[in-house]
């Protein structure tokens, strides 16, 4: 599985969103990530705010992936179950679900570059016309 390290970070950050859905817990977790089935890796002591802003892009990106990429992607992140569980609600091998994770990642790193290159071209536009210059 390709994952794209950037992509997977975000992913963790949005699973923690998705878990405390808007309780107003500050931006931090307010339910137990291990029981949920969290991995404990670079995060593992450090508890690491989640900045909406992101994991709503993020989430939006998620709901514009094909459907059978959003299922594995909310499965594989979401899900409490084990790894041959995940896989067996799903229908499919392994490796089929390490080429969708792969693919979801490329897709959504699409998604993410592609609106961050909108927002730039819109600031560059708006500080043209407050600096006067003409508009693109």
């Amino acid at each position: 599985m390709a994952r794209i390290e950037w992509i997977e970070q975000r992913l963790q950050n949005w699973v923690r969103w998705k878990l405390m859905s808007g309780r107003g817990v500050l931006g931090y977790a307010s339910v137990n990530l291990a029981a949920a089935d969290m991995p404990r890796e670079p995060y593992a002591d450090v508890p690491i705010p989640t900045s909406d802003i992101d994991a709503s892009e993020l989430d939006d990106g998620i709901e514009r992936l094909p459907s059978e990429l959003k299922a594995t992607v909310h499965e594989v992140y979401l899900g409490t179950n084990t790894l041959r569980e995940k896989m067996r609600r799903l229908c499919i091998a392994e490796a089929t679900m390490h080429a969708r994770i792969g693919r979801a990642h490329r897709l959504l790193a699409d998604h993410i570059t592609a609106r961050q290159d909108r927002r730039k071209i819109e600031r560059e536009r708006v500080e043209g016309l407050v600096t006067g210059r003409r508009p693109i």
